[in-house]
């Protein structure tokens, strides 16, 4: 019992106390979060600048079971909507519990960045919803070491460890539902959309994206150092200097083939400009443990096309390597085609549009004849999941002329 006659308890750390109607051992294990936390958002964001009182920062969090309880006692503010999950108000934040472990510490961890992110210069009012949002859901993924210690801001491996967390799962179904999202809209999503889990999925895996992204960390990174130091009102529009044409064709096919443990590098697309074959054949090698890769050859649309691809590869290596040839091998299959299957996609000019044309994907194989609907760079690669590109080994060799 506190003072105010309910049976609420109150647990503290260095910097953070918990006000919770949860049993001991789940508070236990809250308790500690938000101190192991803030070293990696002050190595990311950089040390918050002091209070005007000079106070160290000092985080309170309300976490219910039962939800009268705390509006008897007047723990819960009256402008908080009855439906939420969790919500965060200056220094304080309130959320309800949550049934799987992982998730229940995903959200506290979750609004403890909210916390964190409005003590920013302006209280971080010029910071869009998405990037909230997104940078929230970003560093509450986390993970547990084998030592016990925490990570966080994690590339989700493996979807067991995250029970309650479908950030991937929901980005599949909208995509299977209404496509891909450009990375424009995703910047245009307000707090009125985040009514909809779809609109948190997003937000995190454009964060994921941009941090992870060879071509995109680098500045990213550097834009949350700015948060700390001053009011930081133009996001949206560094963002959009670095959606090049190559950035958003990188991010749509991350989007469309999202998944635990995506390997942004190897899965980063090799650009090339096409040249006309001009009625000579051309031959190149197409690297198995690579994405999308240029073949220097520009199709024109309505045009028929021979490809012929030689050579072995090996795809994983455990329990055994697989040797695959052109026409993959049907062990198993990865977006209805057997994996090590050479694909095909057209890039054509334009900016959004180049990107979208990627994602019509042709398979091909040992020998095949295609027409492409498109004018532009014919690009291959083999066929596999972009989390597993790191164990496939060798090369084709691959012929293409006109017909």
């Amino acid at each position: 019992m506190n003072a105010r006659g309910i049976s609420v308890s109150e647990s503290e750390s260095k910097i953070f106390r918990l006000v919770s109607d949860l049993p001991v051992e789940q508070q236990r294990a809250l308790v500690p979060l938000v101190d192991q936390l803030l070293p990696s958002l002050q190595s990311y964001f950089g040390s918050l600048p002091p209070a005007r009182d000079g106070s160290a920062l000092h985080v309170t969090g309300f976490v219910f079971k039962d939800r009268a309880l705390f509006q008897d006692a007047g723990l819960l503010p009256e402008e908080l909507t009855v439906a939420f999950h969790g919500k965060q108000m200056g220094a304080e934040f309130w959320m309800n519990n949550q049934a799987a472990d992982y998730y229940r510490a995903h959200l506290l961890l979750h609004e403890a960045t909210h916390v964190y992110m409005r003590q920013f210069p302006e209280n971080g009012d010029g910071l869009p919803a998405w990037y909230l949002e997104g940078m929230a859901e970003f560093f509450a993924t986390h993970g547990r070491q084998a030592d016990g210690s925490l990570s966080f801001a994690v590339n989700p491996r493996d979807r067991y460890a995250l029970p309650g967390w479908e950030r991937i799962a929901v980005v599949q179904r909208d995509v299977a539902i209404r496509g891909v999202r450009s990375i424009n809209e995703v910047l245009k999503l307000d707090h009125k959309d985040f009514a909809r889990v779809e609109s948190y999925a997003w937000s995190w895996a454009l964060c994921r994206f941009l941090d992870s992204h060879p071509a995109s960390r680098g500045a990213f990174r550097e834009l949350a150092k700015r948060m700390t130091q001053e009011p930081v009102a133009d996001v949206n529009e560094r963002v959009q200097e670095l959606t090049t044409p190559e950035l958003e064709a990188n991010w749509m096919q991350y989007a469309a083939g999202i998944e635990f443990a995506y390997d942004f590098d190897r899965s980063s697309i090799r650009f090339g400009d096409g040249n006309p074959l001009s009625g000579e054949a051309r031959t190149f090698d197409v690297d198995v443990a690579h994405g999308w890769q240029s073949s220097g050859v520009a199709v024109e649309a309505g045009v028929k096309y021979a490809v012929t691809a030689t050579g072995q590869f090996t795809l994983a290596d455990q329990p055994k390597p697989w040797v695959s040839e052109a026409n993959g091998v049907t062990i198993r299959y990865v977006n209805g085609e057997p994996i090590g299957r050479l694909l095909a996609c057209v890039r054509t000019k334009g900016n959004e549009q180049a990107a979208r044309s990627m994602l019509m994907v042709t398979p091909l194989g040992n020998a095949v004849e295609f027409v492409s609907e498109y004018s532009g760079t014919l690009y291959l690669r083999v066929n596999d999941s972009p989390a597993e590109l790191a164990d496939n080994k060798g090369k084709l060799s691959v012929r293409v002329e006109s017909k």
